[in-house]
């Protein structure tokens, strides 16, 4: 079957150490464009972060963003679905970390959200291109819901057992992921990238069994798997290698110009599973 929706991660999938777009992977995807091939962006990054990636690529058709929560469309801005986080939810988060003096980042109306200034909320800005706001702390300042929340760790060795404390915190609560290796990232237990992939592909009019996803993190593993070509970095954790169809290159390497010069545009045939 042809390969008519192509979903991307950003980091670590499409971007390399640099943060930047090898060449020849964008050179790929907007080939794969000109060819009618319908290319999304699925990142955790917020939707005015990935948007200049998206620009850059000539996309103008839907982008997912916040891990699934919320799936808005380049063009017209338009917001196809958003899933957020309820109060409850966050001060759940806020009851583990405020007493731990971990760094938080809230995330509302495509504005980042933090008690105080110091060197996460830098480090995450630089990394994202978005400015912070700084509002004290925030379980006396949230009241209504948001979109996301990220735990900053600036020594991503501390990162597992956080994830493994955090998940037992919010058990049946929230989400709780990795993005890039100092992130810890919850979102409402509703919202994933499989989730709005398949929404989106719905909507799109294309058969689960035509869509090529291809992610390298944990955050990513559900999309991977949901997707008829479900394709991991070769820089993946093992559990994310063992659920796709194809394990691509690295980044640095065009990992994703593979995929798509293979089994995009190319007359091999993907490895594709059947819907459902």
């Amino acid at each position: 079957m042809p390969i008519r929706l192509l979903a991307l991660d950003l980091d670590g999938t499409l971007l390399n150490d640099a943060l930047q777009i090898a060449p020849r992977d964008e050179e790929a995807v907007k080939a794969a464009v000109a060819a009618g091939v319908h290319v999304v962006l699925a990142t955790g990054r917020m939707f005015r972060s990935a948007l200049p990636y998206a620009e850059r690529l000539g996309l103008t058709g839907p982008m997912i963003n916040y891990q699934g929560a919320v799936v808005r469309d380049v063009a017209t801005r338009e917001v196809w679905y958003r899933c957020e986080l309820t109060v409850a939810m966050q001060q759940r988060v806020l009851a583990f970390a405020e007493p731990r003096d971990l760094h938080v980042n809230v995330y509302l109306d495509e504005e980042v959200y933090t008690a105080r200034a110091r060197p996460e909320a830098d480090l995450y800005a630089r990394i994202a291109l978005v400015p912070y706001h700084v509002v004290g702390p925030l379980s006396q300042w949230i009241r209504g819901p948001g979109t996301k929340m990220v735990m900053v760790e600036l020594d991503p060795e501390r990162i597992p057992g956080r994830i493994a404390e955090l998940e037992a915190w919010m058990a049946g609560v929230a989400t709780v992921t990795r993005s890039l290796q100092w992130f810890v990232e919850v979102v409402n237990p509703q919202a994933s990238k499989s989730r709005a992939l398949a929404m989106v592909a719905e909507r799109l009019h294309v058969p689960q069994a035509e869509v090529c996803a291809i992610g390298d993190n944990r955050n990513d593993q559900d999309m991977i798997a949901w997707a008829g070509l479900g394709v991991a970095m070769d820089t993946s954790p093992p559990e994310v290698k063992a659920i796709a169809r194809y394990v691509t290159t690295t980044p640095q390497a065009g990992g994703v110009a593979e995929v798509i010069e293979r089994f995009v545009l190319g007359s091999e045939r993907a490895p594709i599973k059947a819907s459902g």
